[in-house]
């Protein structure tokens, strides 16, 4: 039995086939899209993470309700989470000594820049009866886009709100509100079980000071 096959028939099948592979190809490619999206969406939320803990030590250190001990090992937990651990580090071929916390008051004009190390120092040791520092919670801190460094490495910010009321025989004796940015490196790190993400914060920017 001889079977006839028409040329048109052929063809179209020819672009069926063309066409499942075309549609195969499109759906490749917007997941591999999704998945990227997703990695960068679950890097900056780490980030911000992380300035939120940050945020909660510096809370515990000021707090005098807490003992100075107590207060002391946040400091330490504080640092760990810098980029040289609050100690000197090399960035870009240029040596630091340390990662810079910059500091406004409504008492005075200009900014200054202090090692984060003796900020931290100087928040355990404020003049005041009790103070009560609070920050942005995760969900509202602003993180800026990823931008690669190195095949592993990115940078972005995480911008977020300090409240600060330092109190005196119970009754406040300074308020005031200090829009902050602070740099994040997140080194992304390949192991046999997938991705681990290294994230360590950097210099600390003030941005505007308002009383509150």
């Amino acid at each position: 039995m001889c079977i006839i096959i028409r040329k048109d028939t052929i063809i179209t099948l020819a672009m069926n086939n063309m066409k499942k592979l075309f549609v195969f190809l499109i759906s490749v490619f917007f997941i591999i899209t999704a998945s990227a999206q997703v990695n960068k969406d679950l890097l900056k939320r780490r980030a911000a993470e992380k300035v939120s803990q940050m945020n909660d030590y510096i809370s515990f250190m000021a707090s005098k309700k807490k003992s100075v001990e107590v207060r002391q090992r946040y400091r330490t937990n504080a640092l760990n989470l810098f980029i040289g651990e609050g100690n000197s580090y090399e960035e870009n071929g240029v040596q630091k000594e340390g990662v810079l916390m910059e500091t406004t008051s409504v008492n005075r004009q200009g900014k200054k820049n202090e090692l984060m190390r003796d900020y931290f120092t100087r928040i355990i040791n404020y003049n005041y009866n009790d103070v009560n520092i609070t920050s942005t919670g995760i969900a509202e801190i602003k993180v800026s886009s990823l931008q690669k460094v190195s095949d592993n490495m990115y940078v972005c910010t995480c911008q977020y709100d300090q409240a600060f009321v330092g109190y005196r025989d119970g009754r406040p004796a300074y308020k005031d509100i200090t829009t902050k940015r602070v740099k994040c490196y997140i080194t992304v790190e390949r192991t046999v079980d997938g991705e681990e993400y290294i994230i360590k914060l950097g210099d600390t920017e003030a941005i505007a000071t308002k009383r509150a």
